[in-house]
């Protein structure tokens, strides 16, 4: 472990808590990426597994390792890996995702030659506990420029864009701030949306980075726990409210909760077909409370009744609804 980094080009940032299943593999591939000029900090909120042991064994000189004595919860914990961050450019990572070759250098050469965007985000490959690849998350298929505001349509309509791929210029932050630590979900997106608000950006198509899905993880956490939907909508709210002064986005109140009660419908089902009747219910509520429209929708009512025991009976509307779309 060094201290003796003072600028270096980028910031890799992972903060994590109790990660010591997976951390070892997010540290390697950073390590082994083509691009050498970085510090990887990592902050430590108070994780009481083997974390410290696993970041303190490596002898790298470009590690930071920071373990806090006060857990400050996930948005706040990526806000001490900001302020903390030397480099230039900066990017997060979660300590259950890794970087795959050629990430850094992709994002450093991007940012370089195109001095008039503040940040560069693209398409993940989504992986499974073990590592094996399952798809590819990708917004477009082909590659994005985008003005200031251009990139905040998409996402205000639930475009899947993570931090995990995201390379910033730090001095961004003078002009957005941190992540809020008021929200228990979706800090990142609201962040995020902060960002393309107010800098251009590009989003490459070539997937650069894995993001792991297990039931482990913060996001499945909250998901499994409907905890989403009124976190959602205070987003969205205040967002919208926020830019009510641009002629851009008067007229997307509508369409936007539209599109997030559409979310919340495929929350639910997925959530059913899994068993979690409950939180079926809960994303049933909030997709009605986004769109009163869905209440006149058969699949609306089909999963209600799938929700509250019915289950066969959903089961048989979703075989026959596929058959009429086929």
């Amino acid at each position: 472990m060094s201290d003796t980094i003072s600028e270096p080009t980028v910031s890799v940032c992972i903060p994590v808590f109790n990660g010591a299943e997976y951390i070892a593999q997010a540290i390697d591939s950073v390590l082994q990426q083509s691009f050498k000029d970085f510090e990887l900090l990592i902050c430590d909120d108070a994780s009481s597994d083997g974390t410290p042991g696993i970041c303190k064994s490596y002898g790298d000189p470009r590690i930071r390792y920071i373990r806090y004595n006060e857990n400050a919860g996930q948005a706040g914990n990526f806000n001490r890996c900001s302020t903390e961050a030397r480099g230039k450019l900066l990017t997060l990572l979660s300590a259950d995702d890794y970087f795959l070759p050629g990430l850094l250098e992709d994002r450093v050469r991007r940012l370089n030659e195109h001095p008039e965007v503040g940040f560069v985000v693209g398409s993940m490959r989504i992986v499974d506990a073990r590592g094996i690849e399952t798809s590819t998350s990708c917004a477009w298929t082909e590659e994005r420029f985008f003005e200031p505001g251009e990139f905040l349509n998409s996402l205000l309509f639930g475009a899947v864009v993570n931090t995990l791929s995201l390379v910033f210029r730090k001095n961004c932050l003078d002009r957005i701030g941190l992540f809020r630590t008021d929200l228990t979900w979706g800090h990142d997106w609201e962040w995020i949306m902060r960002l393309a608000e107010h800098f251009g950006s590009i989003y490459a198509i070539e997937p650069l980075v894995a993001y792991r899905e297990h039931e482990a993880s913060g996001t499945a956490e909250q998901l499994n726990a409907a905890r989403n939907g009124p976190q959602e909508r205070r987003i969205l709210n205040d967002t919208l409210t926020r830019l009510s002064v641009d002629k851009r986005f008067q007229n997307m109140r509508r369409p936007v909760f539209q599109a997030l009660s559409r979310r919340h419908m495929y929350f639910a089902e997925q959530a059913l077909i899994g068993g979690r009747r409950a939180v079926a219910r809960n994303n049933l509520y909030y997709a009605a409370m986004s769109d009163s429209g869905m209440l006149v929708r058969p699949t609306f009512w089909a999963l209600v009744l799938g929700s509250i025991g019915s289950q066969k009976l959903y089961s048989r509307y979703r075989g026959l609804r596929n058959d009429l779309v086929g």
